[in-house]
C-alpha cells in the first residue's frame, strides 16, 4: 500500500493566487502501480481551497506532483485566496497491485510561502 507525505513548503503563485503545485514523496510496495493522487489544500484563516491531482506516473515513482487543476476549474484558476502560512494539505493515493484497487489517504500541515 502506497504511504505518502506533503513537501512542507509550498509556494503560491502570486499572479493566481493558489498553490503551485502541490507536491510530496510517495513509497509503493513490491509491484505497486499509482493510478491517480488528489490533493485539496485549505488555509483556514484566508477561506482558500483548491483541489488538484495527478494521473500520470513514471514506473515506480519516488514522488507525486498534483499539477492538474480540479477545483476550481482551469478556466477559473485566478483569484485564489491564499497567503504565506500555514495550510492544511489531505490527498489520497489510489494505487494497484495484482489488479487490486487500493486507497491511501494521509493530511499533513504544510507552509505556505511566495
Amino acid at each position: 500500500m502506497a504511504a505518502g507525505n506533503w513537501n512542507p513548503t509550498l509556494k503560491i503563485n502570486m499572479g493566481t493566487g493558489f498553490a503551485e503545485w502541490p507536491a510530496g514523496p510517495i513509497l509503493l510496495s513490491d509491484g505497486e502501480s499509482l493510478v491517480r493522487v488528489e490533493a485539496w489544500l485549505m488555509q483556514q484563516t484566508t477561506g482558500g481551497v483548491q483541489m488538484t491531482f495527478q494521473e500520470q506516473f513514471l514506473p515506480n515513482p519516488m514522488a507525486w506532483l498534483a499539477d492538474q487543476s480540479w477545483y476550481p476549474s482551469p478556466k477559473h484558476w485566478k483569484g485564489g485566496l491564499f497567503k504565506p502560512g500555514p495550510a492544511l494539505g489531505s490527498a489520497i493515493a489510489i494505487s494497484t497491485i495484482s489488479n487490486r484497487q487500493s486507497y491511501y489517504w494521509w493530511s499533513q500541515e504544510v507552509e505556505l510561502s511566495y
